[in-house]
C-alpha cells in the first residue's frame, strides 16, 4: 500500500449543496449561481426570480451588500470571483422595485406561476404562501420594533404567512439604518422606498415616529400582540475616553450620518479627521467630503479652469505609474483637491494596519480614489482645542492591536505623538444598543455587552413570545445576515402562534446534461470593474456605481464555473482506461487504490460492505479495488472527461434542491 493517504468524502446531498459555495455562504441561501448563469443565458427575468425568491431586499443588496457569496466564490481560486453583487443589480433594475412601470404586471405574472425555481429556501415566498394556506392555519398579530433589514425581513415573511404585522419605528420613515446610516451616494432613497413599499403592499402596517418606551409602552405591546420581534439595531455611537472629547466639533459617526441623511446641515469646517477603520468610518469620511463640497457646475467653468483640473488629474496618474501607490495617493489627493477647488480635507486614522483594517477592500479603494487620506497604525491620544472648539487631534503610533490570544488590546509606541490640524473629529469606533424600553419585569435577558440574548436557531429570547434579531443581538453585522435573522424569527413566530413545531425536509433533483458545454472563453475572461461615475462628478448625493449594461453583465456572468453542474461516475461502466484523467486540463481526477483512501465512519462502512474488509486491510488482501477521486476545487466543469469516456461511465448532471416546510 502507498504511504500516501487521500482524505475523501462520500458525496451526499449536503456535499453537493456545499459545492455551490456562493449559495452556501449566503445567509439567506440565495442561489447566486442560478441567477448568474441565467444572465449568461440571456434570461434576466428568470435571474430576477431566483435572486428575489429568498430575499425581500434584493434591490438594496444589489447595491450595498457586503457579498459573502463573492468571498466564497470558487472562481476566486483561479483569478477573481464573479461580480455577483453587481450582477444582481442588473436583474433587479429590470424586474425589481426600481422597474416601476413593470412591477404591477410582474406581480401578476409571479402570482400566476406554479413552477418552482431551481433552488428554494425555507423562506421563499412560494413556500411561505403555501404554508399560510394550510388547513387550520392560525393567524395572529405581531409587533415589530424597528424597520431595518431584520425588521423588514420578518415583516415580509410574516405577512406572507397571513399574520397582521405592525412595524414601529422611532424614525420619520422606514428603513432604519438603511435610510439613516448608509450614505446617499451608495443607496438611492427612492429605491429604498420602493423596496419597503413592496413589503407594505403585502399587508404590513408601518407606524413611523413611534418610539417604543416614549410613544408606546413595551408592556402595552405585550398585551396587544401575540408576539413581538425586536430589531432596533445599534443606534448609539460609542465614545472615547481621551482628553478633549467634550469640545465642540467632536461628533459620533452615527449621529453625523443620521443628521446628513435627514437633510440637516452640519458645520464641519475645512479639515475633518475620522477615527476608525471600519465601513462606518469610511462612510462618514466619504460623506464628510461630499457634505463640504460646493455643487460646482462644471459647465460654468472656464476652459482654462477645466484644462487645469484635467491636467492635474492626468499628471497624478502618470506620476503614480512611475513612483508607486504612495505617490498615487498623494498625487490623486492633489488632483481631487483641485477638482473640489480646495473646499475640504478629510483624513482617517485607524489602529489597524492596512491588512488588519475591518473595512472592505472596495470601500478602502474608493475612499482613496476620492482623496480621503488614510493613516493606518495611528491611535487617538487627545483632542486639542481653543475657545471650546476643536483645533487638532494628537495621535500616537500603534505597536499592535491584538494580543497573543487575538483579543483587542492595543499597544502604543511612546514618544511618537503627532498633531493633525482639524476643525472636526468624527468618532467611528463602534455602536451600542438602546434598550431603555425594556425593564426587569419583561424577563428579556441581555448580555454584558448590552445585547439581547436569543436562541441562535429561532431568535427567541428568554421571554415567551418575544423574539429579537440583527445587530441588537449580535452586534454590527452585514445587511443580509440581519435579513436572515428576521426570516428565521418569522418562521418560529409563526410556529409559536400555531402552537406546534415545524419540520424542514430537503429533496435533491438531478438533470442529465447530454450536450453540456461551458460558454466560449469562460476561463480566459477576467473580472471587469463595475462602471462608476467619473471622479469629477462624485459630488452631492449621486450614486457612485452606475452598474453594468446587459452586454457587460453577460460577459461577466459567463465567467461563472456553474458549480451546480457535477461529474457523476458510474463504477459499473468504468473500465479504468484512464482517458478521463489524461484529458483533464486541470489534473483534478485520479484513479487510486481504495486501500490508499481514508475517510469518515460512513466511508469505512461502505468499503467494508462492498469488499468485506476495512480500507486499511485491503492492501494485504488480493483484491483489485480501485476508486476515482476528484478535487472539486480544481474542476471548471468543462465536461471533457465525459466526452472522452468511451463507455459513458461519466455524465454531466445539474444538481438542484428544494426545501419543504410542514407543521408537525
Amino acid at each position: 500500500m502507498s504511504d500516501e493517504r487521500y482524505r475523501v468524502t462520500i458525496p451526499d446531498l449536503a456535499y453537493y449543496q456545499a459545492q455551490i459555495k456562493c449559495q452556501a455562504a449566503c445567509p439567506v441561501r440565495t442561489d447566486a449561481r442560478g441567477y448568474v448563469t441565467a444572465i449568461a443565458g440571456r434570461d434576466l427575468r428568470g435571474g430576477y426570480r431566483i435572486a428575489r425568491e429568498p430575499n425581500p431586499l434584493a434591490t438594496i443588496c444589489g447595491r450595498v451588500c457586503n457579498a459573502p457569496c463573492e468571498d466564497a466564490c470558487r472562481r476566486g481560486n483561479f483569478d477573481d470571483p464573479i461580480a455577483i453583487r453587481p450582477l444582481k443589480r442588473v436583474v433587479t433594475e429590470r424586474y425589481g422595485a426600481e422597474a416601476q412601470w413593470r412591477l404591477p404586471r410582474l406581480k401578476e405574472e409571479l402570482a400566476a406561476e406554479t413552477n418552482l425555481p431551481d433552488t428554494l429556501t425555507p423562506n421563499s415566498r412560494t413556500i411561505l404562501q403555501r404554508l399560510g394556506q394550510t388547513p387550520g392555519h392560525k393567524t395572529g398579530e405581531v409587533a415589530i420594533i424597528g424597520s431595518g433589514p431584520a425588521g423588514l425581513g420578518a415583516a415580509h415573511d410574516l405577512a406572507l404567512l397571513g399574520h397582521a404585522v405592525t412595524i414601529f419605528d422611532a424614525g420619520p420613515a422606514s428603513g432604519g439604518m438603511l435610510r439613516l446610516g448608509i450614505p446617499l451616494y451608495r443607496l438611492d432613497r427612492h429605491l429604498l422606498d420602493l423596496e419597503v413599499g413592496a413589503i407594505l403592499d403585502l399587508g404590513a402596517a408601518l407606524r413611523p415616529d413611534t418610539a417604543v418606551g416614549r410613544d408606546v409602552a413595551f408592556a402595552d405591546l405585550r398585551r396587544e400582540f401575540d408576539a413581538i420581534f425586536i430589531a432596533t439595531g445599534l443606534g448609539e455611537g460609542r465614545g472615547l475616553r481621551i482628553p478633549g472629547v467634550e469640545l465642540d466639533g467632536v461628533l459620533k459617526a452615527i449621529d453625523f450620518l443620521l443628521n446628513v441623511n435627514m437633510g440637516y446641515q452640519v458645520d464641519l469646517g475645512q479639515k475633518v479627521v475620522v477615527i476608525g477603520g471600519g465601513n462606518v468610518a469610511i462612510d462618514a469620511a466619504r460623506m464628510a467630503l461630499r457634505h463640504q463640497m460646493e455643487q460646482v457646475d462644471l459647465d460654468s467653468l472656464s476652459r482654462a479652469e477645466v484644462a487645469q483640473m484635467r491636467a492635474a488629474a492626468q499628471e497624478a496618474e502618470i506620476e503614480a505609474e512611475v513612483e508607486g501607490s504612495e505617490t498615487l495617493h498623494t498625487a490623486l489627493d492633489a488632483a481631487r483637491a483641485a477638482l473640489r477647488l480646495g473646499v475640504a480635507e478629510v483624513q482617517m486614522i485607524a489602529l489597524e494596519s492596512w491588512e488588519e483594517m475591518p473595512a472592505s477592500q472596495l470601500e478602502i479603494e474608493e475612499a482613496l480614489e476620492e482623496g480621503i487620506q488614510m493613516r493606518p497604525r495611528r491611535g487617538p491620544n487627545r483632542i486639542l482645542g481653543e475657545n471650546g472648539g476643536v483645533t487638532g487631534l494628537e495621535t500616537i503610533d500603534v505597536a499592535s492591536v491584538f494580543d497573543e490570544s487575538g483579543r483587542f488590546n492595543p499597544k502604543f509606541i511612546p514618544e511618537t505623538e503627532k498633531v493633525m490640524a482639524c476643525d472636526t473629529v468624527i468618532l467611528a469606533i463602534g455602536q451600542a444598543a438602546q434598550l431603555d424600553f425594556l425593564s426587569e419585569t419583561d424577563n428579556v435577558e441581555t448580555s454584558p455587552q448590552g445585547l439581547i440574548v436569543t436562541d441562535p436557531d429561532t431568535g427567541a429570547t428568554t421571554a415567551p413570545g418575544i423574539y429579537a434579531g440583527g445587530d441588537v443581538v449580535y452586534g454590527p453585522r452585514i445587511l443580509i445576515e440581519a435579513v436572515r435573522d428576521g426570516q428565521r424569527a418569522a418562521r418560529d413566530i409563526d410556529a409559536y402562534i400555531q402552537g406546534r413545531g415545524m419540520d424542514v425536509s430537503q429533496i435533491a433533483h438531478w438533470v442529465p446534461l447530454y450536450d453540456h458545454k461551458m460558454p466560449t472563453g469562460w476561463i480566459e475572461r477576467r473580472r471587469q470593474k463595475v462602471p462608476t461615475l467619473p471622479l469629477e462628478r462624485r459630488i452631492g448625493i449621486a450614486e457612485v456605481e452606475t452598474g453594468y449594461d446587459e452586454a457587460e453583465a453577460r460577459v461577466q456572468a459567463e465567467r461563472c464555473l456553474n458549480c451546480g453542474i457535477n461529474t457523476i461516475f458510474d463504477a459499473n461502466k468504468c473500465i479504468l482506461c484512464n482517458g478521463c484523467v489524461d484529458v483533464c486540463p486541470w489534473s483534478c481526477l485520479k484513479i487510486v487504490c481504495v486501500a490508499d483512501l481514508a475517510g469518515d465512519a460512513d466511508f469505512e462502512a461502505l468499503v467494508e460492505q462492498r469488499y468485506g474488509a476495512r480500507p486499511s486491510a485491503l492492501g494485504e488482501m488480493d483484491i483489485n479495488a480501485s476508486a476515482m477521486i476528484k478535487d472539486e476545487d480544481l474542476c471548471t466543469r468543462c465536461g471533457l472527461c465525459a466526452k472522452r469516456c468511451p463507455t459513458g461511465a461519466i455524465t454531466m448532471e445539474a444538481f438542484s434542491f428544494e426545501e419543504m416546510l410542514r407543521y408537525i
